[in-house]
């Protein structure tokens, strides 16, 4: 059954920004699509949360960006991880790794098809 992409868990998208930009500098619509693709759909990011998590890495000094001219003229920001930006992400991995991994074996044996009571 098909579904409309989620917001991202709250915590995760300046991480899931900057797994990406360890790979290539890219620009903000190649970013949310990057997200929308490798989550298989399950994640959708709007540009009201993207461009303000882009800013706050820039704060941060964990992305640089520069202005570059696409094939069609176009000019697009396009937004590379620094040091310290790859420091940030080991160290949110690592938590995101582990509190995600407590969840689920507080969650394990839920299925989809046993009764949870609610209250």
């Amino acid at each position: 059954m098909p579904h409309e992409p989620q917001n991202a868990p709250p915590g995760t998208l300046d991480m899931m920004i900057l797994s990406l930009l360890a790979e290539e500098p890219l620009h903000g619509y190649l970013i949310a699509r990057r997200i929308e693709e490798r989550s298989g759909g399950v994640l959708g990011i709007e540009e009201g949360s993207l461009y303000p998590a882009l800013q706050r890495l820039r704060k941060r000094k964990a992305v640089t960006d520069e202005w570059s001219t696409q094939e069609n003229g176009r000019e697009v920001r396009v937004y590379s991880i620094t040091r310290e930006g790859r420091a940030e992400l080991v160290e949110s991995a690592i938590r995101w790794r582990m509190v995600s991994s407590a969840i689920q074996k507080i969650i394990q044996d839920i299925k989809g098809d046993r009764r949870v009571k609610l209250a």
